[in-house]
């Protein structure tokens, strides 16, 4: 089994913008064998409420308030940790640097889509290009 995060706000499209703040991922497993995708959950994301931000101010008090690290390699090892420690792939429109090399060097890949883009278009997709040739 492959697992698939997709990063949403509203649980039908493509989050804009980063996916470590997106507000939520929708968790689909791709079965190698059969080719079909299936959803498995809906998970909310912790960080999906707070900024995305380089701010010392608002790195610090966020860091008191929750216990969240939200800046640098701390908040993508808590987030890969805490929300996508059971997934192969991520699915999203977009991501800095640093969230790319930590998630691939963790054996992750990042896949970029168009902001937006509807979830079920998506997973059709995807349906069709796993039953097309192996993806893995």
């Amino acid at each position: 089994m492959v697992r698939i995060a997709v990063a949403t706000d509203d649980g039908k499209s493509i989050s804009d913008g980063h996916f470590a703040h997106a507000k939520k991922y929708v968790i689909y497993e791709l079965s190698e064998d059969t080719k079909d995708i299936r959803l498995v959950e809906s998970r909310d994301n912790p960080l999906g409420n707070i900024p995305d931000t380089d701010d010392p101010a608002v790195i610090h008090e966020s860091l008191s308030r929750s216990g969240i690290p939200i800046h640098g390699i701390a908040k993508y090892q808590w987030l890969h940790e805490n929300a996508l420690r059971d997934v192969d792939a991520v699915i999203a429109s977009g991501a800095c640097e640093t969230s790319y090399e930590y998630f691939t060097s963790m054996g992750v890949q990042l896949f970029f889509v168009e902001p937006g883009t509807p979830i079920d278009t998506l997973i059709e997709q995807l349906r069709n290009a796993a039953k097309e040739e192996d993806i893995k």
